[in-house]
């Protein structure tokens, strides 16, 4: 059973059972009133035989049983015992229909002064009548035509109205299903198009803001993460089958033009010494493909912790420091917090380091001098902000916009840098990973100002 079936049933049944306790309250309630009224009418009528049998002297029995009989106040099949003191019957309206009596009803009647009961259909009243120092139990009976016809009037305006109403919910409840799950199904429809080869597509949201559009929002966002994740893979695999094929093309041309013909000595460490290099080249590559791959995986985040910026500053500058000791570092803060937090973002240090490495690497590289100006600065409560600057040739405004596209070199570059385009990538992913935004200010012969801000833990 589909969605809309099961809310079309629970509609129904919740509704239609509503309307059946609504009807079966309306028709006992009636049943009730109706009961009462006509007990109400039978204590009359027995009071009334009461009164004329006590305050009118020597009346006459037939005489009374014929007015009875032709009251406009008599009542259906009506018919009225009096009993004297001594539990004799002493008056009887009518010999048609009997009522079924015994001495023990009567001595009941006596005791609690009215008593009410029900024999086949007919109401029946008991009193104890004592006006007028009189002792008398009366018992009246009649059969309620008219009351138990409009009660079954009433009965069968109900059910037909019960009949009618089902056949009206569950019409509704249909109509009621369909236009509630027809965003569902609009989404389905949209969804069934989807396929790897189309995640940019989307799903309409709509303009309401119920749960279908909030599950359609979370649904685009998982269509985003996914196109991300399937584009880093993609990327990643063009890139390293791309990247990688020069240096194994070079490796294996060296090798198979050495292993021609003989060699001295000296030949084969030349040519082992430059396939440890491309060796070498071919390691970093690698390395630098994977963390690429790794900075665009989104939940990194789930490992976040607090980290201290200078000190991955100061680390990255150490191990710069170590592997290339021609390389200069300027490293200060514009002012010095009172609050460590404002030195602390939520991040991977690893990560973060990686990503310093490469801005204070390609700062040393291109200035002449192979220095490299790193400013710590607070732009705002909730904000730090580092600076990498270097004195290089700087960047054309043409290239700005490419410069953090994977393996993107400019035509402008020396010859003599090496790189495969990777590090202004690598810490673009990094920085976006984290929260962060990279401002770049250059210009052709001015040099390069990198502006890294992330919000922190203050």
């Amino acid at each position: 059973m589909n969605i809309r079936a099961r809310l079309t049933l629970r509609f129904s049944v919740i509704v239609a059972s509503i309307l059946i306790l609504f009807s079966l309250a309306v028709y006992l309630l009636s049943d009730n009133y109706r009961r009462e009224e006509f007990y109400n009418r039978l204590v009359s009528r027995a009071i009334t035989t009461g009164r004329l049998i006590v305050k009118v002297n020597e009346v006459d029995m037939n005489l009374l049983r014929i007015i009875d009989q032709n009251s406009i106040h008599a009542l259906f099949e009506e018919k009225v015992l009096v009993f004297d003191a001594n539990n004799k019957l002493i008056y009887n309206s009518l010999d048609d229909f009997p009522i079924t009596y015994t001495a023990k009803l009567v001595n009941e009647i006596r005791q609690k002064k009215e008593v009410e009961y029900t024999d086949n259909d007919r109401e029946v009243v008991g009193i104890h009548f004592t006006e007028a120092n009189a002792d008398l139990v009366i018992i009246s009976s009649a059969y309620d035509r008219y009351g138990r016809s409009k009660l079954k009037n009433l009965g069968q305006v109900l059910l037909a109205g019960l009949i009618l109403g089902i056949g009206i919910i569950v019409m509704s409840g249909r109509i009621f299903a369909q236009q509630a799950l027809r965003p569902l199904a609009r989404m389905n429809t949209e969804i069934a198009t989807i396929s790897a080869g189309s995640l940019n597509q989307r799903v309409e949201e709509g303009v309401n803001n119920d749960e279908i559009a909030q599950l359609a929002h979370n649904f685009n966002l998982m269509l985003e993460r996914l196109e991300a994740a399937f584009a880093i893979q993609q990327q990643f695999v063009t890139n390293a089958s791309h990247e990688l094929r020069n240096p194994l093309a070079a490796i294996s041309s060296q090798l198979q033009a050495t292993l021609s013909k003989p060699r001295t000595t000296e030949e084969y460490q030349e040519v082992l010494k430059s396939i440890f290099d491309d060796t070498h080249s071919l390691v970093d590559l690698t390395n630098g493909l994977l963390v690429l791959a790794q900075s665009g995986i989104e939940n990194q985040r789930n490992y976040f912790q607090p980290v201290r910026v200078d000190e991955v500053i100061f680390t990255a500058q150490m191990e710069l420091a170590k592997n290339f000791p021609q390389y200069h570092f300027q490293i200060g803060y514009s002012v010095f917090p009172e609050d460590d937090n404002a030195l602390k973002i939520l991040g991977i240090e690893q990560l973060l380091k990686t990503a310093f490495l490469n801005f204070m690497d390609n700062a040393c590289k291109f200035s002449p001098d192979h220095s490299v100006q790193v400013t710590v600065s607070f732009p705002g409560p909730a904000t730090i902000e580092i600076c990498i600057g270097d004195r290089g040739p700087g960047i054309p405004s043409g290239a700005q916009n490419k410069i953090f596209d994977p393996f993107f070199r400019a035509s402008e570059m020396p010859a003599s840098i090496k790189g495969y385009g990777i590090g202004l990538s690598l810490c673009h992913r990094i920085v976006q990973l984290h929260g962060g935004t990279i401002r770049l200010d250059s210009a052709p012969g001015k040099g390069s100002l990198f502006f890294v801000s992330f919000p922190n833990c203050a």
